[in-house]
Protein backbone atom coordinates (compact mmCIF):
# COMPACT_ATOMS: atom_id res chain seq x y z
CA UNK A 1 0.00 0.00 0.00
CA UNK A 2 1.30 3.48 -0.87
CA UNK A 3 0.60 6.79 0.84
CA UNK A 4 1.53 10.39 -0.05
CA UNK A 5 2.48 12.97 2.55
CA UNK A 6 1.65 16.37 1.06
CA UNK A 7 3.91 19.45 1.14
CA UNK A 8 1.89 21.01 3.97
CA UNK A 9 1.90 17.85 6.09
CA UNK A 10 4.13 15.70 8.25
CA UNK A 11 3.59 11.96 8.53
CA UNK A 12 4.02 9.90 11.69
CA UNK A 13 4.84 6.25 11.07
CA UNK A 14 3.66 3.63 13.55
CA UNK A 15 4.75 0.02 13.40
CA UNK A 16 2.85 -2.56 15.41
CA UNK A 17 1.35 0.26 17.45
CA UNK A 18 4.66 1.94 18.28
CA UNK A 19 5.77 5.33 16.99
CA UNK A 20 8.78 4.95 14.68
CA UNK A 21 9.63 8.22 12.94
CA UNK A 22 8.44 11.45 11.33
CA UNK A 23 8.04 11.46 7.55
CA UNK A 24 8.70 14.48 5.36
CA UNK A 25 6.50 15.20 2.30
CA UNK A 26 6.77 12.42 -0.29
CA UNK A 27 5.48 8.98 -1.34
CA UNK A 28 5.79 6.05 1.09
CA UNK A 29 5.02 2.34 1.07
CA UNK A 30 3.08 1.02 4.04
CA UNK A 31 3.98 -2.54 5.04
CA UNK A 32 1.08 -4.83 5.92
CA UNK A 33 2.47 -8.38 5.55
CA UNK A 34 5.00 -9.16 8.27
CA UNK A 35 4.30 -6.05 10.37
CA UNK A 36 1.39 -3.70 10.66
CA UNK A 37 2.37 -0.17 9.67
CA UNK A 38 0.27 2.97 9.79
CA UNK A 39 1.06 6.51 8.69
CA UNK A 40 -0.93 9.23 10.37
CA UNK A 41 -0.71 12.61 8.68
CA UNK A 42 -0.77 15.98 10.46
CA UNK A 43 -1.74 19.18 8.65
CA UNK A 44 0.69 22.02 9.49
CA UNK A 45 -1.28 24.83 7.85
CA UNK A 46 -2.81 27.71 9.73
CA UNK A 47 -6.47 27.00 10.44
CA UNK A 48 -9.36 28.88 11.99
CA UNK A 49 -11.47 27.46 14.78
CA UNK A 50 -14.88 28.97 15.55
CA UNK A 51 -16.46 28.91 19.00
CA UNK A 52 -20.05 29.65 18.08
CA UNK A 53 -22.63 31.17 20.46
CA UNK A 54 -21.00 30.56 23.84
CA UNK A 55 -23.47 31.53 26.58
CA UNK A 56 -21.48 33.17 29.36
CA UNK A 57 -22.41 35.03 32.56
CA UNK A 58 -20.68 38.39 33.03
CA UNK A 59 -19.47 39.74 36.36
CA UNK A 60 -22.71 41.74 36.78
CA UNK A 61 -24.81 38.59 36.17
CA UNK A 62 -25.88 39.20 32.58
CA UNK A 63 -25.94 36.21 30.22
CA UNK A 64 -24.50 37.00 26.80
CA UNK A 65 -23.74 34.89 23.73
CA UNK A 66 -20.17 35.24 22.48
CA UNK A 67 -18.68 33.97 19.23
CA UNK A 68 -14.89 33.74 19.09
CA UNK A 69 -12.49 33.02 16.25
CA UNK A 70 -9.17 31.37 17.09
CA UNK A 71 -6.27 30.78 14.71
CA UNK A 72 -4.02 27.81 15.38
CA UNK A 73 -1.39 25.58 13.77
CA UNK A 74 0.52 22.46 14.70
CA UNK A 75 4.17 23.12 15.51
CA UNK A 76 5.08 19.70 16.92
CA UNK A 77 3.19 16.87 15.17
CA UNK A 78 4.59 14.22 17.50
CA UNK A 79 3.29 15.97 20.61
CA UNK A 80 0.00 16.78 18.89
CA UNK A 81 -0.72 13.11 18.20
CA UNK A 82 0.87 11.45 21.23
CA UNK A 83 0.20 13.80 24.15
CA UNK A 84 -3.55 14.32 23.70
CA UNK A 85 -6.33 12.25 22.20
CA UNK A 86 -7.54 15.01 19.82
CA UNK A 87 -5.47 18.19 19.70
CA UNK A 88 -8.21 20.23 17.97
CA UNK A 89 -10.80 19.26 20.57
CA UNK A 90 -8.27 19.89 23.32
CA UNK A 91 -7.52 23.38 22.07
CA UNK A 92 -11.24 24.10 21.62
CA UNK A 93 -11.87 23.20 25.25
CA UNK A 94 -8.94 25.24 26.53
CA UNK A 95 -10.01 28.32 24.56
CA UNK A 96 -13.61 27.88 25.67
CA UNK A 97 -12.65 27.79 29.36
CA UNK A 98 -10.32 30.78 28.98
CA UNK A 99 -13.06 32.76 27.25
CA UNK A 100 -15.50 32.00 30.06
CA UNK A 101 -12.97 33.12 32.65
CA UNK A 102 -12.22 36.35 30.75
CA UNK A 103 -15.87 37.31 30.23
CA UNK A 104 -16.85 36.26 33.75
CA UNK A 105 -14.26 38.64 35.21
CA UNK A 106 -15.71 41.80 33.59
CA UNK A 107 -19.04 43.59 33.58
CA UNK A 108 -21.32 43.78 30.55
CA UNK A 109 -20.13 47.19 29.37
CA UNK A 110 -16.49 46.05 29.35
CA UNK A 111 -17.36 42.80 27.59
CA UNK A 112 -18.99 44.78 24.78
CA UNK A 113 -16.54 47.65 24.59
CA UNK A 114 -13.28 45.73 25.07
CA UNK A 115 -13.65 42.71 22.80
CA UNK A 116 -10.06 42.97 21.65
CA UNK A 117 -8.81 42.72 25.20
CA UNK A 118 -10.83 39.54 25.76
CA UNK A 119 -9.05 37.92 22.82
CA UNK A 120 -5.65 38.93 24.22
CA UNK A 121 -6.53 37.43 27.60
CA UNK A 122 -7.56 34.14 26.00
CA UNK A 123 -4.31 33.89 24.05
CA UNK A 124 -2.29 34.69 27.16
CA UNK A 125 -4.12 32.01 29.17
CA UNK A 126 -3.92 29.25 26.55
CA UNK A 127 -0.71 29.80 24.58
CA UNK A 128 1.78 28.00 26.85
CA UNK A 129 -0.66 25.21 27.64
CA UNK A 130 -1.27 24.54 23.94
CA UNK A 131 2.44 24.48 23.11
CA UNK A 132 2.81 21.61 25.56
CA UNK A 133 0.76 19.41 23.21
CA UNK A 134 2.34 20.74 20.02
CA UNK A 135 -0.13 23.44 18.99
CA UNK A 136 0.39 27.20 18.69
CA UNK A 137 -2.56 29.46 19.39
CA UNK A 138 -1.65 32.25 16.99
CA UNK A 139 -4.52 34.63 17.65
CA UNK A 140 -8.01 34.83 19.12
CA UNK A 141 -10.70 37.47 18.86
CA UNK A 142 -14.34 38.00 19.74
CA UNK A 143 -16.43 38.30 16.59
CA UNK A 144 -19.90 38.83 18.06
CA UNK A 145 -21.49 39.63 21.41
CA UNK A 146 -25.24 39.07 21.41
CA UNK A 147 -27.49 40.30 24.21
CA UNK A 148 -30.90 38.91 25.19
CA UNK A 149 -33.73 40.96 23.67
CA UNK A 150 -34.89 42.54 26.92
CA UNK A 151 -31.32 43.35 27.97
CA UNK A 152 -30.66 45.04 24.63
CA UNK A 153 -33.67 47.33 25.18
CA UNK A 154 -32.53 48.16 28.71
CA UNK A 155 -28.99 48.88 27.52
CA UNK A 156 -30.32 51.22 24.83
CA UNK A 157 -32.31 53.10 27.47
CA UNK A 158 -29.25 53.36 29.71
CA UNK A 159 -27.12 54.69 26.84
CA UNK A 160 -29.80 57.22 25.91
CA UNK A 161 -30.07 58.41 29.52
CA UNK A 162 -26.28 58.67 29.76
CA UNK A 163 -26.13 60.80 26.60
CA UNK A 164 -28.87 63.08 27.93
CA UNK A 165 -27.02 63.44 31.23
CA UNK A 166 -23.78 64.30 29.42
CA UNK A 167 -25.57 66.90 27.25
CA UNK A 168 -27.18 68.42 30.35
CA UNK A 169 -23.81 68.61 32.08
CA UNK A 170 -22.25 70.39 29.10
CA UNK A 171 -25.16 72.87 29.00
CA UNK A 172 -24.81 73.61 32.71
CA UNK A 173 -21.07 74.17 32.29
CA UNK A 174 -21.73 76.61 29.44
CA UNK A 175 -24.32 78.47 31.53
CA UNK A 176 -21.92 78.77 34.46
CA UNK A 177 -19.18 80.01 32.13
CA UNK A 178 -21.53 82.59 30.59
CA UNK A 179 -22.69 83.79 34.02
CA UNK A 180 -19.10 84.08 35.22
CA UNK A 181 -18.22 86.07 32.10
CA UNK A 182 -21.16 88.44 32.65
CA UNK A 183 -20.14 88.93 36.27
CA UNK A 184 -16.58 89.74 35.26
CA UNK A 185 -17.81 92.19 32.64
CA UNK A 186 -20.11 93.93 35.14
CA UNK A 187 -17.29 94.27 37.63
CA UNK A 188 -15.01 95.72 34.96
CA UNK A 189 -17.62 98.26 33.85
CA UNK A 190 -18.30 99.29 37.45
CA UNK A 191 -14.64 100.10 37.91
CA UNK A 192 -14.32 101.97 34.58
CA UNK A 193 -17.08 104.62 34.02
CA UNK A 194 -15.64 105.67 30.66
CA UNK A 195 -15.83 102.09 29.43
CA UNK A 196 -19.43 101.99 30.61
CA UNK A 197 -20.23 105.08 28.52
CA UNK A 198 -18.61 103.46 25.47
CA UNK A 199 -20.76 100.38 25.92
CA UNK A 200 -23.83 102.61 26.12
CA UNK A 201 -22.83 104.30 22.86
CA UNK A 202 -22.39 100.91 21.18
CA UNK A 203 -25.86 99.94 22.31
CA UNK A 204 -27.31 103.18 20.93
CA UNK A 205 -25.56 102.63 17.58
CA UNK A 206 -27.12 99.17 17.31
CA UNK A 207 -30.55 100.60 17.99
CA UNK A 208 -30.00 103.37 15.44
CA UNK A 209 -28.92 100.85 12.83
CA UNK A 210 -32.47 99.49 12.87
CA UNK A 211 -33.92 102.92 11.93
CA UNK A 212 -35.11 103.93 15.39
CA UNK A 213 -35.00 107.60 16.47
CA UNK A 214 -32.71 108.33 19.42
CA UNK A 215 -32.69 111.42 21.61
CA UNK A 216 -29.33 111.87 23.32
CA UNK A 217 -29.17 113.98 26.49
CA UNK A 218 -25.77 115.39 27.36
CA UNK A 219 -26.27 114.35 30.97
CA UNK A 220 -26.19 110.74 29.82
CA UNK A 221 -22.49 111.04 29.16
CA UNK A 222 -21.55 113.42 31.95
CA UNK A 223 -21.08 116.38 29.58
CA UNK A 224 -23.30 118.81 31.53
CA UNK A 225 -25.93 121.15 30.08
CA UNK A 226 -25.19 122.85 26.79
CA UNK A 227 -24.90 126.65 26.97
Amino acid sequence: MKMIVEAFEKGLRFRDGRFVDVLEPGRYRVARIFVKEEIRKVDLRLRTMILQGQEILTLDKVTIRVTMLAKMRVTDPVAALLKVDDYVAQLYGDVQLALRDAVGAVELEAAIGQKGRLGEQVVLAVKEKALAYGVELVDAGVRDVILPGEMKAILNQVMEAKKKAEASLILRREEVAATRSMANTAELLAKNPVLMKLKELEALEKVAAHGASIVVAPEMFGLGALK
